[in-house]
């Protein structure tokens, strides 16, 4: 029974056999290992989702397809980028029945049939658009949509994207075949289904290509143009005229996105809208040989916040005599003052994979320019595989370098509770997960707070990452097992950043945190260090003096925007004190950016008192201001600007620093709208848990029911204690 307690039916353990099955062959690292070929290669996290979620497997099949169809035709950057997200929010849509039934959030719901899906995803294939596409529609026959010339490399074959769509009222089977030779393709098409597949094609099959229907043949021709082959040689140096890692973008004449031979080819995430969404990228050394088309190619490199992004253009002729040299320059120097930059949530290889090393997460720190990167293994829902747990070793790990840290910390995840980010760990916390179906643990017990407080004791830091209400952060917060929420996540900011405050508006000392949930594994997804957190740290850089000076805040996290802020001379973190009311407080500061900002605000108890316009530099803003405090106020600086591709993760631009804090008469921050508003938020969590909770037994969700309760007393004391608020 639901909603009090029932043992979990079996920890029955779903296999990789149908996860093989949906997608071949992984493999293909950051660097080292021997890339797939381009038909095995995954782009999407779709296809572990399904092969853990989704027990039927036509409807598996069909979700991945649409998935990994739409994301690869993103190589192409003539590709319209709105479809593809259009066609993946259909894949998401879709998936989340088979999720709500795999966890039995539902189990009265009725099952999603394969029928459905067919409809679903035959709409997510209609809704696309490419003019590399070949898109054949089977009526009264085959009509086949205009085409453009294939473009070929050489005389190399060439994956050729294919929409079929069968508008007919009843089953049927398309071959595509070329004279004389065996059928390069057969599929077989439910009533008004459509579907895209990738066809691999040399240029005399492309040339004599036919789609048979119904013992009828119906020829394409696709026409094809062959491209010279361009082997370019390039170097990005460093404001020192060193090789230097970078992110690099890399089209060639064709419109096609490359990569070098055995490197991860990576593609910008849309879910949230960003601006620089579908854009393709991968992560260099400094140095590397590509080939591409002769002509005219674009190449970028990026390298994190601090550096100018570095761009050209070059002529391309045919064979080996091409190189170009990219040189960044710096915009700042943050580390010669003492800050570095860190994420505190990024995954090595989510899913139990082991392709990404800790080698190349050290490669994807130094080319974007990341000081500290925060690796959080987690549980494999498939299996009893923790991903990367093997390198947990309780300090930095050995591939770590004197500018970047890499540390294995640890994510444990509970979905009614939420998802916690311990770090500084030295001893893993066990178990890492609860209340996942089919596993070991699968009771919604003991709740979150025994792991933190574990974890707080060997001097861990205690952050709730992607945070989001209602779960159990406000709890753990108020009982002193958790230092902090992320207030920047691959959530919305407004929205976490909204619920940061009302913690601090309750009197607590959190300080800001970013992580970004990357998964490094996974090639279209959220680029770690987009959303970083600068830490002022000192000299030498050290992972306990970066986790010491986040923990007390003198950090800032931003996208773009590298802030400087004072009150009346005092850093982030620190404490003003007054013996009475009113004090005027100068507040000081500049926001640079590589990116254009709109404006600067300052930020007293979660409201703006102050905006500072952009003026006509809008990548420098200065703020010399009094403010007056007439109680007790936290004061902190908020960039605001609109959406750029150079903020990959985002869909604006945003920064902010922890907060300076002014103690007027001895009287703590406290707000009764925010306390109360936790106190609502906790009872709705003790409504989900009993909606859905699973336990052993009743005394484990009373157990968990009395701590809540002891959380909600403590936001009690504080609306109790807080002073009148103004109408």
């Amino acid at each position: 029974m639901k909603g009090a307690f029932h043992p979990r039916r079996g920890a029955r353990l779903t296999g990789w056999g149908r996860l093989a099955l949906a997608l071949g062959a992984v493999g293909g690292a950051a660097r080292g290992a021997e890339a797939p070929r381009e038909a095995d290669r995954i782009w999407t996290l779709t296809p572990f989702q399904s092969a853990t979620f989704v027990a039927d497997a036509e409807s598996a099949r069909l979700l991945n397809g649409l998935a990994e169809f739409s994301t690869r035709l993103l190589r192409w950057s003539d590709t319209p980028r709105e479809p593809v997200f259009v066609a993946n929010r259909v894949v998401k849509t879709a998936f989340l029945p088979f999720l709500a039934e795999w966890k039995g959030w539902n189990p009265t719901a009725p099952r999603l049939t394969s029928a459905v899906v067919i409809e679903r995803v035959s709409d997510g294939y209609r809704s696309l658009e490419s003019p590399r596409l070949i898109r054949l529609t089977i009526g009264t026959d085959v009509v086949v949509g205009s085409l453009r010339p294939v473009d070929a490399l050489g005389d190399h074959a060439v994956a050729v994207p294919v929409v079929v769509d069968n508008a007919r009222a009843q089953p049927v089977t398309l071959t595509l075949r070329t004279s004389g030779a065996a059928p390069l393709r057969t599929v077989q098409l439910q009533p008004h289904q459509a579907l895209g597949f990738f066809l691999e094609m040399n240029e005399a099959q492309a040339r004599s290509l036919a789609a048979d229907v119904d013992g009828r043949s119906k020829a394409i021709a696709v026409p094809w143009q062959r491209q010279d082959a361009a082997t370019l040689r390039v170097k990005v140096l460093d404001e020192n005229g060193a090789p230097t890692p970078a992110r690099m973008y890399l089209t060639g004449a064709d419109g096609e996105a490359r990569v070098p031979d055995g490197t991860m080819p990576r593609i910008v995430a849309g879910d949230y809208g960003q601006p620089g969404a579908g854009e393709s990228y991968f992560h260099s050394n400094g140095t590397f040989v590509v080939t591409l088309p002769a002509g005219v190619a674009t190449i970028e490199a990026v390298k994190g916040l601090e550096y100018l992004p570095a761009r050209q253009t070059v002529n391309l002729v045919a064979g080996n005599g091409n190189s170009v040299e990219l040189h960044l320059r710096r915009r700042a120097h943050l580390a010669e003052s003492g800050w570095y930059s860190g994420d505190v949530h990024v995954h090595a290889n989510l899913f139990a994979e082991k392709r990404i090393g800790p080698e190349d997460v050290l490669l994807v720190a130094q080319a974007e320019d990341l000081n500290v990167v925060n690796i959080l293994p987690c549980n494999d829902p498939r299996t009893t595989i923790i991903s990367d747990r093997q390198f947990f070793t309780g300090r930095p790990d050995a591939v770590s370098d004197r500018e970047h840290i890499v540390y294995y910390n640890e994510e444990m995840r509970n979905d009614i509770f939420g998802h916690v980010g311990f770090l500084n760990l030295k001893s893993f916390i066990e178990p890492a997960y609860y209340g996942w179906a089919h596993s070991p643990f699968p009771y919604d017990y003991p709740g979150n707070y025994p792991q933190a407080a574990q974890a707080k004791a060997q001097g861990g830091v205690v952050t709730y990452v992607h945070p989001g209400l209602p779960s159990e952060f406000p709890v753990d917060i108020a009982l002193g097992v958790a230092d902090t929420i992320d207030a920047m996540s691959q959530n919305d900011e407004e929205l976490t950043t909204a619920l940061w405050y009302r913690l601090l508006n309750c009197g607590f000392r959190c300080p800001i945190s970013a992580g970004t949930d990357s998964f490094l594994n996974i090639p279209a997804h959220l680029i770690p260090g987009a959303g970083r957190l600068y830490v002022h740290v000192g000299a030498p850089l050290t992972y306990a003096g970066w986790i010491d000076g986040y923990r007390r805040g003198r950090s800032f996290a931003t996208n773009g925007p590298l802030l400087q802020f004072t009150v009346d001379g005092h850093e982030s973190g620190d404490e003003l004190v007054a013996a009475r009311g009113p004090v005027e407080v100068e507040v000081r500061g500049q926001a640079e950016s590589n990116v254009p900002m709109t404006a600067v605000e300052i930020i007293v108890n979660g409201h703006p008192v102050r905006r500072i316009a952009a003026g006509v530099d809008p990548l420098a803003i200065r703020v010399e201001e009094k403010i007056e405090l007439r109680g007790s106020a936290w004061v902190a600086l908020r960039v605001r600007g609109t959406g750029h591709r150079l903020v990959p993760n985002d869909r604006e631009v945003y920064a902010h620093t922890s907060p300076v804090y002014v103690t007027i008469g001895g009287r703590p921050v406290a707000s009764r709208e925010d306390a109360l508003f936790f106190v609502a938020q906790i009872d709705a969590l003790i409504a989900k848990m009993d909606e859905r909770g699973v336990f052993a037994n009743r005394a484990q969700r009373d157990e968990i029911a009395q701590r809540l309760h002891a959380g909600q007393a403590v936001y009690r004391k504080i609306a109790a204690a807080a002073a009148p608020e103004a109408p």
